[in-house]
């Protein structure tokens, strides 16, 4: 069995949601525009050495993406408060490549539960 796991714990997106679909996917579109800002913003504070707009937005993101499920994105924020920097500037870059990549999965899997709303 080779599934892709979700990017989204389904029991924690119940449990805020307690099953409104509608609310779920409108819960999620918040949550991703509002990462996606702060991953921009990370990236402007890493390409200029700024350590506390990184920790800031770092521990945002952690916050938000425990309340909605995104896992993969809560455990990146975590790492990224956790780097040593400007030491690790590179991890630090890694991170942030990750990030989008993490995002466009949620994205995918919100699509796929506006399909799921209109059938």
């Amino acid at each position: 069995m080779n599934e892709k796991l979700s990017p989204i714990d389904l029991d924690q997106l119940n449990q805020i949601s307690e099953g409104d679909l509608e609310f779920e996917v409108e819960v999620l579109q918040v949550y991703i525009e509002d990462v996606m800002q702060r991953i921009t913003i990370i990236g402007e504070a890493i390409a200029t050495s700024d350590l506390s707009p990184i920790m800031k937005e770092a521990h945002h993101i952690k916050g938000s993406s425990s309340n909605v499920g995104a896992l993969q994105m809560r455990n990146l924020a975590i790492q990224l408060e956790g780097i040593n920097f400007p030491q690790d500037h590179d991890k630090a870059l890694e991170i942030l490549g990750a990030m989008p990549v993490a995002m466009q999965d949620i994205e995918i899997f919100v699509n796929e539960k506006l399909a799921n709303l209109g059938s």
